[in-house]
């Protein structure tokens, strides 16, 4: 913190300062009751490596205050990177599942169009043979009647 100096007296060093509430620095022999710059009324701050994060951040190297913040901003970065990645991880082996599912349904739906037009054919045949036979079928008793051969004694 060597850049600041007194607004008042303008020395630099050998001295304790201080940020006046008015925001003007002052050393030790130049603090009054009133800003010595704009006569304000106002309180003062000394300026000490002790002091607090939000207050001390105007006093730092501005080199190393935009290092640290790009350091927390690229942990950030890769933190939320990092997130993405995860749901997106997630999304797409949900969605291989999804597509497995839907290639095993679509060939179920196959089998089953397959099936279908089987029974129908099965039907045909079955009519068929029912128009060609002279016995009589019975489908809904579950008996079947077939034609009796006649042979002599």
């Amino acid at each position: 913190m060597d850049w600041f100096h007194c607004n008042q007296c303008f020395k630099k060093s050998g001295s304790k300062f201080a940020v006046s509430s008015c925001g003007h620095i002052c050393c030790e022999g130049c603090i009054k009751s009133q800003c010595c710059i704009c006569g304000a009324s106002c309180s003062y701050l000394p300026i000490t490596d002790g002091m607090k994060t939000p207050e001390k951040v105007f006093f730092m190297d501005p080199v190393k205050l935009l290092q640290s913040t790009i350091a927390k901003i690229s942990q950030v970065a890769v933190f939320q990177q990092k997130q993405m990645e995860r749901v997106i991880y997630h999304f797409k082996n949900k969605s291989s599942e999804l597509e497995r599912r839907l290639r095993e349904f679509s060939d179920q739906g196959h089998q089953l169009s397959e099936l279908k037009k089987e029974n129908a054919e099965l039907k045909k045949q079955l009519l068929e043979l029912r128009r060609i036979s002279p016995g009589h079928f019975q489908t809904n008793a579950q008996r079947v009647s077939l034609p009796v051969a006649v042979t002599s004694p």
